[in-house]
């Protein structure tokens, strides 16, 4: 029979074997009651969200290098020391007898119990006073996701780095771009658990309006199924405010498309806001992943739109807008997708920039004179965003209209009311 924790386990020891290059989660709790898959998920989530913070405490109570342990044995204590640290109520022996039960079982390393018992009891000592306050920087100190903090025993965080969830090398690219004021905000943004936001010109009454006009906050007490609420309330969505303000740059046009395209549309979100806005619109789609496009052609009939299928008959005629919210290193998001910060580096970074100019040529190519290109990233990256805008001015030959960059806003103790992603979104004009 599975429980929380040996799911949790058996996810992250794959997860160790593919790190840093990690996936959204896919936890198997078919077998699990509500509670017991909940408590996998929170386990699992925040393993990932704060991987290198939990090897930092793992390799001082260890004295080894993480990366020669074997897969099962790295996960069963990232996810105990995820549960001693980061989790309230769950007490320390079950924990620890939970975790080394699964790496003799269900990890199959029965020598290694020893050891997973040594190092999760050593995690234990290290704990010294939980406070609300503590100091960025300091090696004792040790950030929660609720706005807590451990205050540590022992000195285990040489650099803000590791104290927050990064690789030096990351944290590096992170201060470089945006400086230490501002990476220090940057770093607290992506440890927190960011609110569920919806948007709708009518929200439920059961959901707290957000700052942002027509946006709102599910409550985590509400206890409804989202997909549930969605589907009892008109024109609902999932969307944060920095997302679904982007296309507010077009009311810099001077004229109603009445040709769009809406390039790797996803699963149709904006697609379906560009309908609202332009109603008499013709409105073509595109989507290179073939889950994400089975959505999309599930929707295209009730917006009519049509989508455009790889190797298929394209569009005959040129466009007056295209909407390119393009793949990107997701940095202005790292709260809700932890896993992208692990490989924010150059080589990322430089291959992301190639594959965003090779759907801006695509898109160009098939846009009128005199036409609008609208391009976005949830990316707070130069290279993606001020840097994309430059070479489309002076390549594309494309002109900017407007453009708008958003940070992220939100941290462990911030009202979720406030909490936004950020983002970059830049309206463009095609020269006649």
């Amino acid at each position: 029979m599975q429980d929380a924790r040996g799911v949790a386990c058996a996810n992250i020891a794959k997860a160790f074997k593919r790190f840093p290059d990690l996936d959204p989660p896919s936890l198997a709790c078919d077998d699990l009651d509500q509670r017991d898959a909940s408590l996998a998920r929170a386990i699992d989530r925040a393993v990932r969200r704060r991987w290198l913070t939990l090897v930092a405490v793992i390799e001082h109570a260890s004295n080894r290098p993480f990366v020669t342990l074997e897969p099962a044995v790295a996960a069963s204590l990232l996810v105990g020391t995820a549960q001693l640290l980061l989790f309230d109520r769950l007490p320390d022996h079950a924990v620890i007898d939970c975790t080394v039960e699964w790496v003799r079982h269900g990890g199959k390393r029965p020598r290694a119990t020893g050891l997973v018992n040594a190092v999760l009891r050593k995690v234990v000592k290290l704990r010294g006073s939980l406070e609300q306050t503590g100091e960025i920087a300091n090696e004792c100190h040790l950030p929660r996701s609720d706005g807590s903090w451990w205050h540590l025993t022992a000195p285990v965080f040489k650099t803000i780095a590791p104290q927050f969830g990064f690789s030096k090398k990351i944290w590096q690219r992170v201060e470089k771009q945006l400086g230490d004021e501002q990476a220090r905000l940057f770093a607290q943004n992506a440890i927190a658990e960011p609110p569920l936001i919806v948007t709708s010109e009518t929200l439920p009454e059961c959901v707290i309006p957000h700052e942002q006009h027509h946006f709102g906050v599910v409550p985590t007490s509400l206890g409804m199924n989202v997909a549930d609420l969605i589907e009892q309330s008109d024109g609902l969505r999932v969307q944060d405010p920095t997302s679904g303000t982007s296309l507010s740059l077009l009311r810099w046009m001077e004229q109603t498309p009445q040709r769009i395209l809406d390039l790797c549309a996803g699963r149709g979100t904006k697609t379906k806001q560009l309908r609202t806005l332009f109603p008499n619109a013709m409105i073509g789609a595109t989507e290179p992943n073939d889950v994400r496009r089975a959505s999309l052609q599930e929707i295209a009939g009730e917006f009519d739109f049509t989508v455009y299928v790889p190797d298929g008959d394209g569009p005959t005629e040129p466009f007056d807008l295209i909407v390119a919210d393009v793949p990107c290193s997701n940095s202005g998001v790292f709260a809700r997708r932890p896993e992208a910060k692990y490989r924010y580096d150059e080589k990322y970074i430089a291959s992301l920039v190639e594959l965003q100019q090779s759907i801006i040529r695509d898109g160009v190519a098939v846009l009128h004179k005199g036409g609008y290109f609208l391009y976005a990233t949830c990316s707070v990256d130069r290279e993606e965003n001020g840097s994309q805008v430059a070479w489309m001015k002076r390549k594309r030959h494309l002109s900017l209209i407007e453009q708008s960059s958003t940070m992220p806003c939100g941290s462990p103790k911030t009202e979720p009311t406030s909490w936004h992603d950020g983002g970059f979104a830049a309206l463009l004009q095609k020269d006649g």
